[in-house]
């Protein structure tokens, strides 16, 4: 089994959470006691709470001085979208601190000679990483980019003086990287980046049978699908997943698209269908402005059948999801604002941006009494996967391991040959598919449509050969 990252360090360094995390000053006053002084808080204006505030601490139990300035220094930014940025950017920094503890160093060893900088120290040691253990230099990327951005922050705050840092951490480069707008049309734009970045294709090509899609996506074939409609009519899954499932297949929805939907928006879809009996879908918007999360905050369309508003409506105002709002840890209790989908204890399966809003200027008819959040993250709707899929599979072992992203690239590929079927010309399905999962690549959307294809060359080649050498026509 290939190891953790945080494994390959002797090093106990690791991060904690604060439950509740609010940004404040602190003033000293003399007391009457010679040489003594007191000290109050005071919260600064237009602060708000934060939920789940990362804190590297080191081996030594102490927190890490100079990472956790630069974390909170980030609270203020307005490129950092939400909480889960700034943890896994902590996350990064974490691994950094483990490396310097492992290897006996300062983040400040910025020697003469270039190579012998830590930084760049560290960007050979995780070269090695993805030759022994078989990393992916994407993410590693990822991670150096944080420990670049960490560098620059620092000195661009003064949070350390000219004289320690006298030597570059790495150097900066020029690059010119190709870009394509709306309509497709190509241009070259200039960015600043570092020499930390190792060498690696920007988007790796999937493997077979899988397509890139904000990820690596395997899309389900029809019989999966009609296993797992049969298993929702045997009851293998919760009436939340069903649902959840449904929203996916029908929509193409991302995972925090479905958690965050609110009855509000169950609601205005099903009073546009009945004031448009002839219509046979309602639209929901979701992304910036909405209450709805969508990837990076993006507008976007959810085309919803009149069936499922109609499923999803039942299920609103059914004694089981009206209980799970009663709970104590349901935050927007029984008012329009709520979830569609809480889980037995209340919790959302998917905490949205709206609540970590809403928690500092809560209403009076939201639930005040619930206790400190505690933002979830879908680990929730992905323990109820595993188990259904567990469950289906004893009795259908034909139905593969799939996670609720797949669910998107099925949608797509539901599209496609739905449409191909019907005699459309490909122009006219690539259209439909990016409109459909709000594609900013034209690429992404030119792997859908050729994914049959590729699959079946490849198939038919491996049929080929597997013949030819059946019949040892090669055989010496």
């Amino acid at each position: 089994m290939r190891p953790s990252l945080k494994d390959l360090f002797n090093s106990s360094a690791k991060i904690i959470y604060l439950t509740r995390f609010k940004l404040q000053n602190a003033s000293w006053s003399k007391t009457a006691q010679a040489d003594a002084y007191d000290y109050r808080f005071n919260s600064l204006n237009n602060s708000d709470y934060y939920f789940r505030m990362p804190v590297i601490i080191q081996s030594d139990g102490l927190p890490w001085k100079i990472g956790n300035l630069y974390i909170m220094g980030q609270l203020d930014t307005p490129a950092l979208s939400n909480m889960k940025t700034l943890s896994t950017r902590a996350i990064h920094l974490k691994y950094y601190l483990q490396y310097l503890e492992h290897s006996n160093q300062h983040f400040l060893d910025l020697p003469t000679q270039y190579q012998q900088r830590v930084p760049r120290k560290f960007r050979a040691f995780l070269q090695s990483v993805i030759e022994q253990h078989d990393f992916s230099a994407e993410y590693i990327n990822t991670i150096l980019s944080s420990i670049a951005h960490f560098y620059n922050y620092i000195q661009y705050q003064s949070l350390v003086s000219q004289s320690d840092i006298e030597n570059k951490p790495f150097r900066e480069r020029k690059v010119s990287i190709p870009t394509h707008n709306n309509v497709g049309l190509s241009r070259n734009i200039s960015v600043i980046t570092n020499d930390l970045k190792l060498k690696s294709s920007r988007k790796p090509i999937p493997s077979l049978g899988k397509l890139r899609d904000g990820g690596s996506l395997r899309p389900l074939s029809p019989e999966e699908q009609e296993i797992i409609f049969r298993a929702f009519d045997e009851d293998c899954a919760s009436i939340e997943l069903e649902l959840m499932i449904r929203i996916a297949l029908g929509t193409g929805a991302r995972q925090q698209s479905v958690c965050t939907l609110s009855i509000a928006c169950i609601k205005t879809a099903l009073n546009y269908l009945e004031r448009h009996p002839e219509s046979d879908h309602a639209v929901i918007n979701i992304g910036y402005r909405y209450k709805t999360d969508s990837k990076g905050g993006r507008l976007n369309r959810l085309i919803f059948t009149r069936n499922l508003i109609y499923r999803l409506a039942t299920y609103i105002d059914c004694e089981r999801a009206e209980y799970r709002r009663k709970n104590i840890n349901s935050f927007y209790a029984e008012t329009e604002d709520n979830y569609i989908f809480l889980t037995r204890t209340g919790n959302a399966y998917l905490t949205a941006e709206r609540e970590l809003i809403d928690r500092n200027n809560p209403k009076l008819i939201w639930n005040t009494k619930a206790p400190v959040m505690v933002p979830k993250n879908g680990q929730s709707l992905r323990n109820e996967i595993k188990r259904f899929i567990d469950k289906v599979q004893k009795l259908e072992p034909n139905l593969q391991d799939f996670s609720f992203h797949d669910l998107r690239a099925t949608y797509g590929m539901n599209i496609v040959r739905s449409l191909r079927a019907k005699g459309y010309p490909d122009s006219k399905i690539f259209d439909h598919v990016r409109q459909r999962l709000n594609h900013r690549s034209l690429t992404t959307t030119e792997a859908y449509l050729k994914f049959d294809s590729e699959v079946k060359e490849f198939n038919d080649i491996q049929e080929t050969f597997g013949i030819t050498f059946d019949k040892g026509k090669y055989d010496v």
